[in-house]
């Protein structure tokens, strides 16, 4: 159930009526705020984030979420090769030396996949070119390890079972054909795929996924080609990022980095390449975000226990600010000021916050770090214990008030400033990105993740 308005600011963090103000900008746009587990805000016009409709790209999270849970249940690997699971024969345009983590990652057609030889990134829109593959993959493990899929005779039927009837998402559908784009669903249940990302594959106290995989997710696969896509999911980048739509936020927003390099499972590189302008990290906290054309939107926002979902979020309605309400960043940029005026640590000062924050220097309701071995590849990642945010998951996004945590005290200190004007692009224009926020605010040193030599 919705958190009641008048609790909204004690439970979500949420001013209610900074909220209202959001609602006016939009009005056209559906949208859900799901914080510490809890739907606290469903926006838009009336019914417009309950009733079903066609998804279209988001379908690709999902792809890349039932590849992790099928893996999880049997002997598939994201290292395997993928002739490992599909005839050299019925590959059409893969590279035969290419890996499940290559299709994930829209990479696998190169005709070189060694590091830095790739080319330019594309995208796989219909599906037809790599990524459909792995609906046959799956269903081949299904069909070949039948004791790990009790119940269940094809990855549709895998999908009904394990996501939208486990989770709750009575408004979802996708008949199994193609990962491409052939979902249909609804803001309020593509909120709770949010929530599986964020809670590192924990749902009711459960791992449906191995953390190490959704890590994978939710971090970049090859920056050498593309900084910005991990496995079938987008992640917030500075530069050289490609996107099928919509831009990198520089704004407001952290970016999606590895706390080393080189890095699991197939990345040569020791740098980001791009993909933060900084060289400390204090917080793995990079914003993951999946996208549909016409603006359907999943964002996660790990450091502030947030998910964002929208639904034709594509137009902008500020004439002075064109870029400001697009793509991932609309809903977020409506909403910011509702949470920061009641942040106990910037009380109201937006500016500040964004400073920090995007820095990953800032991250209060970070209840479900990385463990350790999450990064790494040698070693299988532990299944999460299961305590802490990711308990009850369902129950506390309909019911249940998690307990916010302490505000992040360990942002003092100093950081370098950021480079002016990344260059990245967005699909089909390749342009520039101008306009990293200036300035220094000396927040959040100590702990770092990693410092690039």
């Amino acid at each position: 159930m919705p958190v009641p308005r008048e609790e909204v600011a004690e439970r979500c963090g949420l001013d209610p009526d900074l909220m209202d103000q959001a609602d006016a900008i939009l009005s056209a746009t559906p949208y859900t705020v799901v914080r510490y587990g809890q739907l606290c805000w469903s926006g838009g016009y009336p019914t417009g984030t309950t009733t079903t409709h066609q998804v279209w790209s988001i379908t690709k999270t999902l792809g890349g979420l039932l590849v992790g849970m099928v893996a999880a249940r049997s002997s598939l690997d994201d290292t395997d090769p993928i002739t490992d699971w599909v005839d050299e024969d019925d590959l059409g345009a893969i590279n035969p030396e290419a890996t499940v983590a290559h299709v994930l990652a829209m990479t696998a057609t190169e005709e070189d996949l060694s590091h830095g030889a790739k080319g330019p990134w594309s995208y796989d829109l219909a599906g037809d070119r790599e990524i459909d593959v792995l609906v046959g993959v799956m269903n081949r493990v299904i069909e070949e390890e039948p004791d790990a899929f009790p119940g269940v005779s094809n990855i549709a039927e895998f999908a009904q079972v394990e996501v939208f009837d486990r989770m709750g998402m009575a408004g979802s559908n996708w008949p199994g054909q193609s990962i491409a784009g052939t979902m249909v669903s609804t803001s309020e249940d593509l909120a709770r795929l949010g929530l599986l990302l964020l809670r590192r594959g924990m749902w009711d106290g459960e791992a449906l996924l191995d953390e190490r995989y959704v890590y994978r997710m939710t971090h970049p696969a090859f920056e050498d080609t593309n900084t910005g896509y991990g496995y079938l999911t987008y992640v917030n980048a500075a530069e050289d990022w490609t996107y099928s739509t919509g831009t990198a936020d520089l704004t407001c927003s952290p970016y999606a980095t590895w706390p080393s390099y080189p890095h699991a499972p197939f990345f040569e590189e020791p740098d980001a390449g791009g993909g933060t302008p900084f060289d400390e990290v204090v917080h793995d906290i990079g914003m993951a975000f999946a996208a549909g054309a016409g603006g359907q939107r999943i964002s996660v926002h790990r450091g502030l226990d947030l998910v964002i979902t929208a639904r034709d979020g594509v137009v902008s309605t500020d004439p002075d600010d064109p870029g400001f309400f697009e793509g991932h960043k609309s809903i977020w940029a409506a909403i910011r000021p509702a949470l920061v005026a009641l942040d106990p640590t910037f009380d109201g000062d937006e500016d500040a916050f964004c400073e920090a924050y995007r820095r990953s220097a800032y991250a209060p309701d970070l209840l479900d770090p990385w463990s350790a071995s999450a990064s790494q590849g040698a070693v299988p990642a532990p299944v999460p214990d299961g305590t802490g945010a990711g308990d009850s998951v369902e129950e506390a996004l309909d019911d249940d008030t998690p307990e916010a945590a302490e505000p992040d005290a360990s942002t003092t200190g100093e950081q370098d400033t950021a480079p002016p004007g990344p260059t990245s692009t967005p699909l089909p224009v390749t342009g520039g990105v101008g306009g990293l926020l200036a300035g220094l605010l000396g927040l959040a040193a100590a702990g770092a993740l990693r410092r690039r030599a």
